[in-house]
């Protein structure tokens, strides 16, 4: 009797150049619908250039929750799931979108706080003037026009983020759009569908928060205008979400689990 074999789950691998060009290609396909979207974010990020104080103003507020809005019936067309707007998808959407936010929130202010530990362990003499630097450069983050020196220091932090983007970033985002399209959203599943692909993702990240970080840059040198700023950054968060549609095509399929 021949012996049984246990069946191996063949562990699919991305190719981020694929992905990228699959991304492209559709944008291309569907180049008047997207002309449409991207007026629309760029007239929409505008407005809130227009909200005075920024986040600190509640009216920021109900312009995220129409952004959230148009980004949920942005995937459900995609997918072609009528009603475009489903409350009941949108709804179900905000427990991985939350849960993921809270995450990216904690892990980020301990990155921010963590290098204040070694001032508790008696290393100020040593440490002082590198964490002197380090929340200088934290603060220009939001400063005009930041030294070149600054800016190295930002892109490290950049580089960072892009290695923490396959946990933070994109399998939340798959779990978000699986809730969209009313399918399980465990992140343990989600884990276990992109297993093997960490490398691959980074890259990706690298790619898409790069251009971010120098249009930023060319921003806050004056280097941009206002509005040019805005329609380059418009356009690389539409690319982003139409290359995270692939990325989530790619592991789910026809898959409805």
């Amino acid at each position: 009797m021949p012996e049984l074999q246990k069946l191996q789950t063949e562990k699919l691998q991305l190719q981020p150049l694929k992905i990228l060009q699959e991304a492209l290609g559709y944008i291309k396909a569907k180049s008047i619908f997207f002309a449409l979207v991207l007026i629309f974010n760029i007239t929409y990020l505008g407005l809130y250039d227009v909200i005075s104080g920024g986040f600190s103003n509640p009216l920021s507020i109900l312009w995220l929750v129409g952004y959230y809005i148009f980004w949920c019936v942005f995937y459900r067309y995609y997918y072609g799931l009528r009603p475009y707007f489903f409350l009941k998808a949108i709804t179900a959407s905000l427990k991985p979108s939350t849960k993921a936010v809270v995450v990216l929130f904690l892990v980020m202010t301990l990155i921010a706080l963590l290098p204040m530990l070694p001032l508790f362990l008696g290393y100020n003499d040593l440490y002082l003037t590198f964490y002197e630097n380090y929340m200088h450069m934290i603060e220009s983050l939001s400063h005009q026009e930041p030294t070149a020196e600054v800016w190295n220091g930002i892109m490290v932090v950049y580089g960072v983020f892009c290695l923490l983007a396959p946990s933070l970033i994109c399998q939340p985002y798959m779990a978000w759009i699986a809730s969209l399209c009313r399918r399980s959203f465990s992140f343990k599943q989600v884990r276990e569908k992109m297993q093997g692909n960490y490398w691959n993702l980074v890259f990706i990240s690298l790619v898409l928060v790069f251009p971010e970080a120098f249009i930023d840059r060319m921003a806050k040198s004056g280097d941009l205008f206002g509005y040019v700023s805005i329609s380059l950054n418009a356009l690389l968060f539409i690319y982003t979400n139409v290359v995270f549609a692939k990325i989530y095509d790619f592991f789910y399929g026809s898959d409805q689990s």
